[in-house]
């Protein structure tokens, strides 16, 4: 497996890689001592149900191009056999988000190829993007229902 800077034009390659995931746990912040002792986060069952960031309006990697200049973005591949596993998107600094931070756009690994480090690999290219462009804290969100984005990131 390795990975591959990419540019826009190769985005179509970068989208062939699914996001979506089985959600079948939330993670709920409960208070510690009535908030006195802080607050942690639970894992608690749910009724599952199919998460697809790509299917929300505007979300999916095709229609980036229409709403950002992704020339200074790192747009990144993971190809394991001549294969497209797994794809980063980081955008510089952007309006309304801490300054001097970078954002991580996006993270897919393809669900054949999950849990075998190339989430970890694309991270690493991530920061290694960030930091070489000045960058002292790279922002990342996610949902409460991605218990496995959050454990992955927490980790």
């Amino acid at each position: 497996m390795h990975i591959q800077q990419i540019n826009s034009s190769k985005l179509s390659h970068y989208a062939k890689v699914p996001i979506a995931y089985e959600v079948t746990t939330t993670f709920q912040v409960c208070p510690i001592d009535n908030g006195l002792g802080g607050l942690q986060l639970v894992e608690k069952p749910c009724s599952p149900y199919v998460k697809d960031y790509d299917l929300l309006p505007d979300c999916h990697p095709l229609s980036w191009t229409k709403q950002f200049d992704l020339d200074a973005w790192g747009l990144f591949v993971a190809l394991e056999n001549d294969q497209y596993v797994g794809g980063a998107a980081v955008a510089p600094e952007m309006e309304g988000v801490k300054r001097s931070a970078a954002n991580l756009w996006d993270l897919r690994v393809h669900p054949d190829a999950r849990s075998k480090g190339i989430g970890g690999k694309l991270l690493e290219t991530v920061i290694h993007w960030s930091k070489e462009r000045g960058y002292k804290t790279l922002m990342i969100e996610t949902q409460n229902v991605n218990t496995p984005g959050l454990n992955f990131y927490s980790n």
